[in-house]
């Protein structure tokens, strides 16, 4: 049966590449895979006590215990003191079934860092450390609308914290080492079969699935980012599901650019899908970012919150990836 395969296989090559590619494809998105397994990255952080929905409250005892966890880790690493400094101000509450997530940031009334005491319950402690990461550092770029720049540099830095904790951790960079040496085998699989995809002549295939493991998930992104940022920042985009109103930087400086001084004759059509500026047709959501800056002024606040992550802070976090690949342990 073998022979009789290999022989179709060999007279019918575009049949065997598309075979190939459906092949890898459907095994990158299975439920689980050797690549994706959990590897005991971390115990569970310590479970917060269950709290009834309503109004926000002062954290529990075990949330308490908890975060003392997390000001350990983080305060051990040079980008986790830093963020803990920027945002010290920041009160952290606890809320059953938020629906925002186990951790997030929220500018509304009083500014804070709200946890959901019962999806947190479900995390690693290695989970519950990046919520925290991301989290804070959304409060220092503070957008008032959903923004793609804005995602990037929050998963950044969880990439930043994740190489300085290795660099502190033997136990860990062995076992986030063993994540990206998995994680390298399928991008280069991934590759390969994007790369047959084009030559048999067919449609690019659907976005890859994000492993469920916290240290895979870092893994993968390590090894993009120490290859190409941009397509660490590709990554980002294609596995969140981002709001509708989510916009990118550019678009909305573009527009400022143009017509900061006539925001407020911008015309509405089709129940604010689309909008004139002039006669120009811009997206609504763009206009509806611009109109929340209101000015340039605002831009600049957003651009400030960002810092140079696509620059200078890229540069450097890539020397500092490569430099631990390097490594030997």
């Amino acid at each position: 049966m073998l022979s009789q395969d290999a022989a179709v296989l060999t007279s019918a090559p575009r049949l065997a590449t598309a075979l190939t590619v459906l092949l890898i494809f459907c095994l990158s998105r299975a439920p689980s895979s050797a690549a994706e397994s959990p590897r005991g990255e971390s115990a569970s952080a310590p479970s917060p006590a269950p709290a009834e929905p309503g109004s926000p409250r002062a954290p529990s005892p075990k949330l308490q215990e908890a975060l003392r966890h997390v000001e350990e880790e983080l305060s051990a690493t040079q980008s986790g003191r830093r963020l803990f400094v920027q945002t010290a101000e920041l009160p952290v509450l606890e809320r059953a079934r938020t629906g925002l997530g186990p951790v997030r940031y929220r500018s509304q009334d009083k500014p804070g860092l709200l946890v959901d005491s019962e999806a947190a319950a479900k995390l690693t402690a290695l989970e519950f450390e990046l919520f925290f990461v991301r989290e804070r550092r959304r409060a220092l770029i503070r957008s008032p609308f959903p923004l793609m720049e804005e995602e990037q540099a929050l998963h950044q830095a969880a990439l930043e914290y994740a190489v300085e904790k290795a660099a502190l951790s033997l136990e860990f960079s062995r076992r986030l080492r063993e994540a990206c040496e998995d994680a390298r085998r399928f991008l280069r699989a991934r590759s390969s079969v994007d790369a047959a995809a084009l030559r048999a002549g067919l449609p690019p295939l659907p976005r890859w699935r994000e492993p469920k493991s916290p240290l895979d998930f870092l893994a993968r992104h390590l090894v993009l980012y120490s290859e190409d940022p941009y397509a660490f920042y590709g990554a980002v985009e294609d596995f969140l599901e981002l709001p509708v109103e989510t916009v990118r930087l550019q678009e909305v400086e573009d527009l400022l650019s143009l017509h900061g001084a006539g925001l407020d004759a911008l015309r509405w059509r089709a129940e604010g899908r689309y909008c004139l500026a002039g006669a120009r047709l811009y997206p609504g959501r763009v206009c509806r970012a611009a109109q929340a800056l209101k000015d340039r002024e605002g831009l600049a606040r957003l651009k400030e919150g960002l810092g140079p992550f696509q620059s200078v802070q890229r540069e450097e976090l890539r020397a500092k990836v490569n430099r631990w690949f390097r490594e030997e342990k």
